[in-house]
């Protein structure tokens, strides 16, 4: 193992954490009103040390950083950030869409749902009063559909118990990975494999 290497990677680290998590909580604490708006930070903090980096304005953390950056994007970490972006991405965005779809197309099962589960009285008669997903007669796709007939009412009723806050925190959460892809794609178009780096 490489110690310096490992080193190295321990101080951009706790410099870009240094750098972007006292600049994101004091931006949500004092200039900013919701997450929205701080959803830019990230990316404008990242363009400016590219730029920096770029001008050799940074020295030996700069001349790091470079090297950091082209191992890192160009090697093997770079599959294993991009899929586990994607699929945080997808996760997120799905359930947006399946809070959305119980809130919107399961509705009517949702408050039944809801008013009996509060009581702990599920019987016939309650079962009888849900309408259930429109099955397609499609070969395999019902066990698709009753899953998601499933999770969109579990997710619709988490969100109304937290008040909004899930489909809040994923929306952030939503962008925050698309953020940063756009910055993985920015970072690799910045730095090259061809650099050489002293």
């Amino acid at each position: 193992m490489d110690w310096m290497d490992l080193r190295e990677k321990f101080v951009i680290l706790g410099f870009t954490m240094a750098i972007f998590l006292p600049i994101r909580l004091l931006a949500g604490q004092f200039f900013l009103d919701n997450w929205f708006g701080m959803l830019g930070v990230a990316s404008a903090i990242s363009i400016s040390l590219v730029i920096l980096v770029k001008k050799e304005k940074l020295g030996r953390f700069g001349r790091i950083f470079k090297k950091q950056m082209i191992k890192s994007l160009w090697g093997r970490p770079a599959k294993f950030i991009i899929l586990a972006l994607v699929l945080f991405s997808a996760y997120f965005g799905a359930t947006i869409l399946l809070v959305e779809r119980g809130n919107e197309l399961y509705l009517h099962d949702k408050q039944i749902i809801a008013e009996n589960f509060a009581k702990k009285s599920f019987d016939k008669d309650v079962i009888s009063q849900l309408v259930g997903p429109q099955i397609q007669d499609t070969q395999g796709l019902a066990q698709i559909q009753y899953l998601e007939y499933f999770l969109a009412i579990s997710y619709a009723m988490l969100n109304d118990t937290t008040g909004g806050w899930l489909v809040n925190m994923h929306v952030i959460l939503l962008i925050e990975q698309l953020e940063a892809l756009g910055l993985l794609w920015f970072y690799r178009h910045s730095f090259k494999p061809q650099m050489i780096v002293k």
